[in-house]
């Protein structure tokens, strides 16, 4: 349902690829005159926490160019159109760390950026991780695959080390079920 209080002046495409950007000018409800640039899809987006059963973490240090450094990340990707978001979530393994996994476990989903872009994310657990081939990247991934353990992580988590924001949530929203399956201990 779209119940927008801003009338749309104006729409102008600035980019389609890799991302399309929209430029608006609108109309508040106060009548005041505004530009808005944004990307309007709704592309779905999956990110994962791989965990195997020695209790380890298969994390990703990935070259943002935006921020020009590299990322502690978990393997995440667009959902490609008729595909599951679980689809996308093995899909995705498999492509930046070359793994399989046994269970998925489905966060609540979140917009990461509501006054740029209409994306929705969708973080999962995937328990039973196991690093079975090469990762296959695409042209534009620059990925190094990390396996730590997960008490490693959760402590560069907590020292402020994952920068990503998307990783940070998928991780917090991870560690109560990583608690309750023995895999990571609670905090003092």
């Amino acid at each position: 349902m779209d119940d927008a209080p801003w009338e749309v002046l104006e729409t102008r495409v600035l980019a389609e690829n890799p991302v399309r950007i929209v430029h608006e000018r609108l109309r508040t409800r106060t009548g005041d005159v505004l530009d808005y640039y944004y990307q309007p899809r709704r592309t779905r987006v999956v990110f994962a926490l791989p965990v195997t059963d020695r209790g380890t973490a298969v994390l990703i240090r990935q070259y943002r160019h935006p921020t020009r450094r590299h990322l502690i990340e978990v393997p995440a990707g667009k959902v490609d159109p008729g595909e599951s978001l679980e689809e996308a979530v093995r899909r995705e393994l498999s492509e930046e760390v070359g793994a399989e996994v046994d269970e998925l476990v489905h966060f609540p989903a979140f917009y990461p950026q509501p006054s740029f872009n209409a994306a929705v994310f969708h973080p999962f657990l995937a328990l039973g991780t196991r690093r079975v081939s090469e990762p296959r990247l695409e042209a534009g991934e620059l990925i190094e695959a990390l396996e730590l353990p997960l008490s490693e992580v959760y402590a560069w988590l907590d020292a402020g080390r994952i920068e990503d924001a998307s990783t940070a949530l998928t991780l917090f929203y991870a560690r109560p079920w990583l608690q309750v399956r023995g895999l990571l201990k609670s905090r003092p």
